[in-house]
């Protein structure tokens, strides 16, 4: 195979965009997003209306009407005259409606409390679900770090990506540049792209270790950070699909580029 090189310039051809053959398929119907004072107006409209059908129930002799909710505090403003003539009795009386409200309302709390299983899976989908009704739920990104030689960066990128449920790969090449390609729903992302490129100290320099002096741990890493170039972290690339590619997380070590 022959290459003309007198063909290749520095010019780039843009073709001419040709119209498709065939009209493309109508977008999905998009699910209407109401402001906050709507849904609490909408949820007005609704209880509103769920107490006038009641009501009308009511008056038409097919429900029977709610007893009055008798306390302390209303006793006789409620009961008027029957309350005087026998207090004690009716404060008893009053006392039990009293208990079988509270305990009625204890039964409700506890048959809507979600059992451990479904509060685990409850925060499982609040923290990595992916977006709902979306076609493009997975995201893909690239970082280039310059040097990951320090062991606490290695460590908060690996652990952080295992914890945020995300698959990829880490490659480690010292003398060149060190690549972090990671994979996960937006919200996995999201968190992981503010640690990546804000939250890390990519020039931090190493703690002193167990019985080493300060004082030579710190001439140590001014050493060290006088000789090793700014270190930094910044996103390569980054794109939606809809299905993944990468099924775990893994680093690799390579000594030579080429091998990388």
């Amino acid at each position: 195979m022959r290459l003309r090189l007198g063909k290749v310039t520095v010019y780039v051809e843009h073709p001419v965009p040709l119209e498709p053959p065939a009209a493309g398929p109508p977008p999905p119907p998009q699910p209407l997003k109401l402001t906050k004072k709507e849904l609490k107006k909408m949820r007005t409209q609704r209880r509103q209306a769920r107490e006038k059908e009641k009501q009308e129930l009511i008056r038409q002799g097919l429900l029977e009407p709610p007893k009055p909710k008798v306390k302390i505090s209303n006793l006789m403003r409620v009961l008027g005259e029957e309350a005087t003539l026998d207090p004690t009795a009716i404060e008893q009386e009053v006392r039990r409606q009293m208990g079988e409200r509270q305990a009625a309302h204890d039964d409700r709390n506890i048959a809507r409390m979600l059992t451990p299983a479904e509060r685990r899976d409850k925060k499982l989908r609040k923290l990595f679900d992916n977006t709902p009704g979306g076609a493009l739920t997975t995201r893909t990104a690239v970082y280039r770090v310059e040097d990951l030689s320090h062991g606490q960066h290695r460590f908060k990128v690996d652990v952080n990506a295992r914890e945020n449920h995300l698959s990829g790969i880490m490659l480690l090449c010292p003398g060149t540049f060190n690549l972090v390609v990671v994979e996960g729903c937006p919200k996995s992302l999201k968190r992981y792209h503010k640690l990546m490129l804000r939250r890390i100290d990519w020039n931090a320099t190493p703690l002193p270790q167990p019985g080493e002096e300060e004082d030579d741990a710190a001439d140590a890493a001014e050493a060290v950070a006088e000789d090793k170039p700014n270190n930094s972290c910044h996103l390569v690339w980054e794109e939606r699909k809809k299905v993944g590619a990468l099924l775990r997380y893994v680093c690799n070590y390579y000594a030579h580029p080429k091998h990388a």
